[in-house]
């Protein structure tokens, strides 16, 4: 589980570098916030290891922020694709879709993961 979460946390941090490094805006690096927080929790969960199931749960409740705080783009850019609709903010609708997308992504394999733990 953790090799997951550090590769959707690296995604997350490469993601908000690289856009803003295009926007030049300092909201472009919440997605790297996201990443740093979910890293700091790995740090933790490797250092307490008897907590180490608390920590992914913690983990998991950043991926749900991460999607809770993104999801708006996901219904811009369908109406975009969908209707036409031209899109407000076009970098940065297209850095939450991805954002959300990764965030869902770890989301799902962590609920299978926590799911099969059970089993």
């Amino acid at each position: 589980m953790d090799n997951i979460f550090n590769k959707i946390s690296i995604s997350l941090i490469v993601l908000g570098i690289v856009f803003y490094f295009l926007a030049s805006t300092f909201t472009a690096l919440i997605p790297s916030i996201l990443g740093a927080l979910m890293q700091i929790v790995l740090l933790l969960g490797r250092q307490f290891p008897s907590f180490h199931k608390h920590f992914a749960h913690v983990n998991m409740l950043i991926l749900v922020l991460g999607m809770g705080a993104t999801y708006g783009s996901v219904i811009s850019i369908f109406a975009y694709l969908f209707s036409g609709t031209e899109l407000e903010r076009p970098l940065a609708t297209v850095e939450q879709f991805t954002t959300f997308i990764l965030c869902l992504v770890g989301m799902i394999i962590g609920i299978k993961s926590f799911i099969d733990a059970r089993k």
